[in-house]
């Protein structure tokens, strides 16, 4: 039977994608074993769900539209940059996300992680941590300069609309991640003022 790896997500804006780019081009010339990413796959990953089959994706775009709908659409904007677990022991380089919708997203994420368990895809044990990925670390020699460049680097706060949240599909090929949209579902627009 065939599984698809599918998880859900936010995409950002291609103003804050141009920026992660300069960022990545930047980094990719200092010498360390770090695996960047591709500046045009950065999403902001709400919850992973792994290998699932087609039965279990009906049920995820089931409960993924329950949690969706009636939800208003919000701004997010990056912020700094930090590593996890820390920039002292990197394992992945990224850009925080904050702003004026970081409670409504925090609560989005919270009600998809719950309403997903319960039908049997268990909660992350660790606190949701709004990011966009940058690179992830290879090896841990040679990594100096890099956390110099993270630490020195004041990354602009960029914002951008959150209108919907995506099921997506990874494709793991040997020149890296390949993602698509699977289903899209939009939040309310918000009446202007």
């Amino acid at each position: 039977m065939e599984k698809i790896r599918t998880f859900i997500a936010i995409k950002i804006s291609p103003e804050l994608m141009q920026h992660c780019a300069a960022l990545i081009d930047e980094l990719k010339t200092l010498p360390a074993a770090v695996k960047w990413v591709k500046p045009e796959t950065i999403h902001l990953t709400l919850k992973f769900l792994g290998n699932i089959t087609r039965d279990q994706l009906e049920q995820v775009q089931q409960v993924v539209e329950s949690v969706v709908r009636g939800e208003g659409a919000f701004e997010l904007e990056s912020a700094e940059l930090g590593a996890f677990p820390s920039l002292d022991r990197p394992r992945v380089f990224w850009v925080g996300l904050a702003g004026n919708g970081q409670q409504q997203l925090m609560a989005l994420q919270k009600k998809l992680e719950s309403a997903l368990a319960q039908i049997g895809f268990p909660e992350e044990a660790r606190p949701f941590k709004p990011h966009l990925t940058l690179g992830r670390v290879k090896s841990s020699r040679q990594l100096t300069q890099v956390i110099g460049k993270i630490k020195s680097t004041a990354f602009p706060n960029i914002a951008f609309p959150v209108k919907e949240v995506l099921i997506m599909r990874s494709e793991l090929r040997p020149d890296g991640a390949r993602y698509s949209v699977l289903k899209s579902f939009p939040l309310q627009e918000r009446a202007s003022q």
